[in-house]
């Protein structure tokens, strides 16, 4: 179809209306507006589709990683309140049951406790095999070697001459088959004392004895236990008594040398724990304990209430040193 204008004309070809300008004689051609070739269309539709699509997945996976992270959150904040409420409900439920508990046994956990130290200590024990006597001195009493390398001596004919620097604290370590004990010997309470017990011990007076008595929680003692005619006159000498309202026995660990008054000494008290006090006025320290708890709770654990020990325990070997200088 040709149609005649003014100043176009319209050529209809092919479905397609062309539009010559005549008035400047041009060549342009100008397409129905919108009009592209069907293949065109399609690709930039599908491309269009495609896009949408994958903006709603990756909107759909951060919606749900969303819904799932407010999910645990919300589940730990149950979780901690279940947890917080279940240590409230436990704390008030020990507090009540230790709070009863403790009402119920309050009128019986003294005498308990008391009685435990009686009703859990046998009524009787062993009498613990005596042991054989050393050497013996029949002259003057020399002072042992400080370095222990004397011979066991264990009669003596003579008490011995001042074997210590009564100036100087001196430590035994009592070495004993349920653990040591470490004790400070202070001369200035009583020197005769403190000389006999160093120079029978450097001796190996005491070495390889028995406990020969353990009383609960008071005390117990070696020294003296030989067998033979030994065991009536050892260690064969005797010092004078040296009691004073500072050496009485009354702390765990506390040692004493007892005997009758002008009669041979050489056996050895030790207290233990708070029937200490219990213990004769008349027996006065020469040192306290600076170790030895554990022991002391090992030994005591064989008493009776007749003071025969349950369990044979012996006295190992006794070193002394020389320790600091006595304040003055």
């Amino acid at each position: 179809m040709i149609g005649h204008g003014a100043h176009a004309l319209g050529i209809a070809h092919g479905g397609t209306t062309e539009f010559l300008d005549k008035e400047c004689h041009g060549a342009k051609r100008y397409r129905p507006s919108g009009h592209q070739p069907e293949s065109l269309v399609g690709s930039r539709l599908m491309a269009t589709t495609s896009n949408r699509r994958k903006r709603e997945q990756a909107r759909d996976r951060a919606s749900k990683a969303k819904a799932s992270k407010q999910a645990q959150t919300k589940r730990r904040q149950r979780l901690v309140a279940l947890a917080i409420v279940l240590v409230v409900v436990l704390s008030t439920f020990g507090a009540f049951f230790g709070a009863t508990q403790s009402d119920s046994s309050k009128s019986s956990t003294t005498s308990t406790t008391a009685a435990s130290s009686v009703t859990t200590v046998a009524r009787t024990g062993i009498t613990p095999t005596a042991v054989q006597p050393g050497a013996s001195i029949s002259g003057p009493t020399p002072c042992p070697a400080e370095d222990g390398s004397s011979a066991r001596t264990t009669m003596f004919a003579e008490a011995p001459p001042t074997c210590i620097d009564p100036a100087f604290f001196y430590i035994a370590t009592i070495e004993t088959t349920e653990g040591p004990l470490t004790i400070q010997l202070n001369p200035a309470t009583a020197p005769v004392t403190v000389n006999a017990f160093v120079v029978l011990a450097r001796y190996h007076y005491y070495d390889g004895q028995p406990i020969t008595s353990i009383l609960p929680r008071q005390s117990f003692g070696f020294g003296n236990d030989f067998t033979g005619p030994t065991k009536d006159t050892a260690p064969g000498f005797t010092i004078p008594d040296e009691p004073s309202a500072q050496g009485r026995v009354s702390s765990p660990g506390a040692i004493a040398m007892t005997g009758s008054p002008g009669a041979n000494r050489g056996s050895i008290l030790i207290a233990t724990f708070d029937q200490a006090p219990a213990i004769d006025p008349n027996v006065a320290t020469f040192g306290l304990m600076l170790d030895g708890d554990n022991t002391l709770s090992a030994i005591n654990a064989f008493a009776s209430e007749s003071g025969e020990p349950t369990s044979v325990v012996t006295i190992t070997s006794i070193s002394i040193r020389k320790s600091s200088p006595i304040p003055g």
